[in-house]
């Protein structure tokens, strides 16, 4: 209840009110006897107190370095008032500790002081002091510890009638007012944090029980009130699929278009702004908007599929790649946009293995389903022999599949040193900017041959004559396995397109028209499991990978113990999803998504919402990315304001002194580039504590800049143990430049 509208009490009317809520804040508190147990979720970290505090949590007073200036350290008064009131709040709260029934009471006073310990570190304490606006009842029953400092230094701007209602005495000063808030907190930290940890679980009902999570497609009520035209355009690679669906978002007023990689969704963009259709970017780490004369964005977006506002009308959304909600990884995306999109159309592009999935899933969500099926645009063939005369026996326009960067980067080099051939390369972790710019020189002629990995399968046009897999193996995080007849399709499916012709730029095809494509192995044996794979029945996708909304989540976290853990509640979720759906819906795999969130989950300054949109973050596998993240969270936690180049990163490195050295290899690089887009993600999400993008963006040109030329200057492998220094010969540089972001 607000100041204003309290103005209406008189002051006993006012004492009545709060009494009254005081009471009812008693009660749902839980206030009662301690009974002796032990705390299911373990005993309170608390890894900002100092050391000898953690260990002996007497009183004392805050203890800082000399160096820390803080209000604590400049204001004495306030140090003083302080001081005495937490010695007035340990006399009267706590009496002995190492006792059971005062064990909790020395937790909520450690953490009493570890929040006070937080604030006064914080680097923007005087803003937060400056614009804190607490209400009347904030005073009378304080309920907010991480406003804690601010509330104390805001005290007496409340009134003295106020205060004297609330205190229930005459006279009064700072020290009685400070005694209030600090005593009120504790009580609170007490009572709705410590307290309820200790109390066992007793009881072995599922907790999800009388949660309703069997219906994923139930999660999302807004997209259920519209009866939506789901459209599916399905067809092999090349087929023309997503070119309708676009050409039917360009007509509309209100639209997205959601594609699996980023690199995609700014292709859109710009094919948009090409023909002058007003278009915004919108990805993870990336956000564009065009603004008309009023300021306001248009109507159209590009952007990445996890990004779809599952909040926001239009009149169109296409999901590309639609097959990929079956992925474990990421597939909770496709499947949460197309349960959740709230649009009169829905348009799927992919393959015909996600038709009879969908067919089920809008029948349990009551859209009407229209299904356009497509033939390939030009001719697919597989050659009778494999691959004559080993690497010799390529030619322009040949692409070459292999599946780890050590093994595209080795043949890189072997292809170069045993022809005449000039070689560009494409790999997952390598920045979606070099792809672009390694597939476009391979486009234009510049370079004769690409070696890539399956990354190759989507989200690239690409001129491919043909297509040769060096393997028909793969490794898929634990061992190594057959690439699957989807696979197999999806990138020999890449060969033959893209061609210019003569045709009509306002065709099908966009003025493109794809000559025949090959597709072949290296050996007898690969190409026998490539032909094997071409030709094999459509495996279907038995279920849909989904992630639950945060609603969902706030729901089943009332059935936990405070205190819970968010791998617990996932890893339960995540049975009861599969159990209770008939299987049709399974959750996103949570092995990587778990090994993420052991990097921040202990850190208690995080709020549980906030550790789940972490947990999405595009943390890669690298030591030096993890490392990152983990300071980055921490700045979370710390409530700070920094810019990417406050963190100790090693961007010394980022010089272009070192394209020609060995000193710091394409990893290094690759991970750096990493951090900085994680930087960029966590800066659309979080913009108080990440600042100065600009920096961050020459950071990452200059990133991208230097790994171009590493490629293009390649004379040995990184990633090859013993690799010979003989390669490619020295190219100069061709004047690559890095992209840039047009803002209006």
């Amino acid at each position: 209840m607000g100041l204003l509208r309290l103005r209406q009490f008189s002051l006993k009317g006012l004492t009545a009110h709060f009494a009254a809520s005081y009471r009812v804040y008693h009660q749902a508190a839980g206030w009662k006897k301690l009974e002796r147990t032990e705390a299911p979720w373990g005993k309170p970290s608390f890894i900002h107190l100092p050391p000898n505090e953690r260990k002996n949590p007497n009183y004392i007073s805050l203890a800082f370095a000399k160096k820390v200036d803080n209000i604590y350290t400049q204001d004495q008064e306030f140090k003083r008032c302080l001081d005495s009131s937490l010695r007035w709040v340990f006399d009267n709260k706590l009496k002995a500790f190492k006792t059971p029934e005062n064990e909790a009471k020395c937790f909520a006073w450690l953490r009493l002081r570890e929040h006070l310990y937080v604030q006064l570190r914080d680097n923007v304490i005087d803003k937060r002091i400056a614009s804190y606006s607490g209400s009347i009842s904030d005073s009378f029953l304080p309920s907010s510890p991480s406003n804690l400092v601010a509330q104390l230094v805001n005290c007496d701007k409340v009134a003295d009638n106020q205060w004297r209602a609330i205190l229930n005495q005459e006279t009064f000063g700072r020290y009685e007012k400070f005694n209030h808030i600090l005593s009120k907190i504790y009580d609170f930290i007490l009572h709705q944090e410590i307290l309820p940890a200790t109390i066992p679980i007793t009881s072995s009902v599922n907790k999800t029980e009388d949660v309703d999570i069997s219906n994923p497609a139930e999660w999302f009520p807004e997209a259920r009130k519209w009866r939506r035209k789901i459209i599916m355009h399905i067809g092999s690679t090349n087929s023309g699929k997503t070119y309708r669906a676009l050409q039917r978002l360009k007509q509309c007023d209100r639209g997205y278009y959601a594609g699996p990689l980023r690199l995609l969704a700014r292709e859109v963009y710009e094919r948009f702004k090409n023909e002058q259709i007003k278009c915004n970017l919108l990805t993870g780490e990336e956000v564009i908007e065009e603004l008309d004369e009023m300021g306001n964005p248009a109507g159209l977006t590009s952007g990445t599929v996890e990004m779809v506002p599952l909040s926001q009308k239009f009149d169109v959304v296409v999901l590309d790649e639609i097959q990929m909600m079956g992925d474990p990884d990421r597939g909770w995306a496709w499947t949460n946009a197309l349960l959740g999109s709230i649009a009169r159309e829905v348009h799927l592009c992919g393959e015909k293995s996600a038709l009879p999935l969908v067919q089920k899933i809008t029948k349990m969500t009551g859209d009407e389903l229209i299904v356009n099926e497509y033939e390939r645009l030009g001719e697919l063939r597989i050659e009778e022999n494999a691959l004559k005369d080993g690497l010799k026996g390529l030619r322009k326009g040949d692409c070459v599949v292999a599946f780890s960067k050590k093994r595209i980067l080795d043949l890189k080099l072997q292809i170069e040193k045993q022809t005449d051939l000039k070689v560009a390369v494409v790999y997952g972790s390598l920045p979606p900017e070099t792809r672009i710019q390694q597939a476009n020189m391979f486009n234009s002629g510049e370079y004769d041959v690409l070696v890539a990995s399956d990354a190759v399968g989507m989200g690239l046009n690409l001129s491919i004559e043909r297509v040769i897999f060096t393997t028909h193996m793969k490794f898929n995080g634990q061992e190594m396995m057959e690439l699957t007849s989807s696979n197999v399709k999806q990138i020999g499916g890449r060969a033959g397109r893209f061609k210019v012709s003569r045709t009509p730029a306002n065709s099908v095809d966009g003025g493109k028209k794809a000559s025949v494509g090959l597709v072949t192995g290296v050996d007898t044996k690969v190409l026998a499991a490539v032909k094997s794979g071409m030709e094999a029945p459509i495996e279907y996708l038995q279920s849909a990978v989904v992630w639950p909304t945060d609603e969902i989540c706030g729901k089943l976290m009332t059935h936990f113990p405070p205190g819970t853990q968010v791998s617990e509640l996932l890893q339960t979720l995540a049975a009861d999803v599969e159990k209770r759906s008939a299987k049709l819906f399974t959750l996103s795999d949570l092995k990587n998504r778990l090994n993420s969130i052991s990097l921040f989950e202990h850190m208690e300054g995080i709020p549980f919402f906030e550790k789940l949109r972490l947990s999405n973050a595009p943390v890669k596998d690298f030591p030096t990315v993890k490392k990152a993240y983990v300071q980055f969270c921490r700045t979370i936690e710390q409530r700070q304001t920094k810019s990417l180049l406050s963190y100790p990163f090693s961007f010394s490195i980022l010089d272009p002194r070192y394209i020609n050295s060995d000193k710091y290899s394409l990893e290094h690089y690759e991970s750096l580039h990493n951090i900085i887009m994680l930087y960029f993600w966590l800066s659309n999400r979080y913009p108080n504590y990440f600042i100065d993008q600009q920096s961050a963006r020459e950071l990452k040109d200059m990133c991208e800049m230097i790994i171009f030329e590493k490629l293009d200057r390649l004379k040995r492998n990184p990633y090859m143990r013993g690799a010979s220094t003989t390669g490619a010969s020295h190219r100069s540089s061709r004047g690559f430049k890095p992209t840039s972001v047009r803002r209006k």
